[in-house]
């Protein structure tokens, strides 16, 4: 191809950060927003109006090495257990898996949440874009009130708002009872589907191609999306979108021989941004100040002392919290530019 490249730092991505708030015009606190921002930049300077972009694709035929990883954990593990451990159980389980779960994001605060979800009765996948799990709600909120005590306090007359009562996993379960009343015989990975068609797509990643290509005043086309092809795909059964362990066979299958093959088995690169090494160095230190300094903190919703561990933390190699904190960032940063 005869292509451009743009090269970008910490710098870079410090200078445009205000600019990034304000266009998001919401803390959507997706660090792609960054390079998204350079590369349609990058677009317009070369004289270029209109892109197409490939949101979608890997939603309608599961392009993530992650829904591998949960359609086997579905398969092999959910759904025997909650088709055999009586609810009771299952709630013992998940109080204790609770209360143990790292605040990082690896396999054991995966499975405590999935403990947890399932002794809920809620879905075990949501979305593909869930910063803060349940396990660590608890942590990050002060004056949590968890599911289970929200009746009581209802009863006794509080009225229940805002950001402590809110239950991610209803808001899923509500989306797919509506699904499966339309399409009852769906397999999980449609199921997946779905959630990420109501909740993902829309509110996050077209939302980021949108706001961030028109801030340039490029426009992104989402051909993947045209929705007779939507409607379509949504009825190829799970066999048809990986075969033998190969994620988007189907869509493979349809351009062999159209694209060269290096190019179709090329593995997955994600566009991303080196967040976590840029938090470790002198902008870490700027962001922390500027989240504990933040007036959203002085509301009493977060949890001042958690978030100070978090950044201490992830400086130190302790763990990677850059999900968390970027998300923390982008949420108070909003809060001060619209609101404050």
């Amino acid at each position: 191809s005869n292509h451009h490249e743009v090269l970008i730092d910490s710098t870079d991505m410090q200078g445009y950060l205000t600019e990034l708030i304000h266009q998001q015009d919401e803390p959507i606190a997706d660090w792609v927003c960054v390079p998204l921002y350079f590369v349609s930049k990058l677009a317009k300077d070369n004289g270029i109006k209109v892109v197409q972009v490939g949101e979608g694709a890997d939603e309608q035929f599961c392009g993530y090495e992650s829904w591998i990883t949960y359609l086997k954990f579905y398969h092999n593990f959910w759904k025997p257990y909650t088709n055999i451990a009586p609810t009771s159980l299952r709630r013992l389980i998940a109080s204790v898996a609770q209360k143990w779960a790292p605040s990082t994001r690896g396999i054991r605060a995966q499975a405590a949440e999935a403990l947890v979800r399932s002794a809920r009765g809620q879905e075990l996948f949501w979305s593909g874009a869930n910063a803060f799990w349940n396990v660590h709600k608890e942590q990050v909120l002060d004056n949590f009130i968890p599911e289970s005590d929200l009746s009581d306090v209802a009863d006794m007359g509080f009225d229940i708002c805002g950001l402590d009562s809110i239950d991610s996993g209803d808001i899923v379960g509500g989306y797919l009872d509506s699904f499966d009343k339309e399409y009852p015989e769906s397999d999980f990975l449609t199921r997946m589907i779905h959630s990420e068609f109501r909740l993902r797509l829309p509110e996050l990643l077209l939302m980021r191609v949108d706001k961030i290509t028109m801030s340039t005043s490029v426009e992104g086309r989402v051909p993947f999306l045209d929705h007779a092809l939507v409607e379509y795909t949504m009825g190829i059964p799970m066999t048809e979108k990986i075969r033998s362990g190969e994620k988007k066979h189907v869509l493979k299958s349809a351009v062999n021989g159209l694209i060269p093959k290096e190019i179709i088995e090329r593995p997955k690169m994600g566009f991303s941004a080196p967040v976590a090494d840029w938090l470790r160095d002198d902008f870490g230190a700027e962001a922390e100040r500027k989240v504990l300094n933040s007036p959203l903190l002085n509301g009493g919703s977060l949890n001042k002392s958690y978030i100070k561990k978090l950044f201490t933390e992830h400086r130190a190699y302790g763990a990677d919290h850059a999900l968390q904190l970027w998300t923390l960032h982008n949420l108070t940063a909003w809060y001060d530019h619209w609101i404050a």
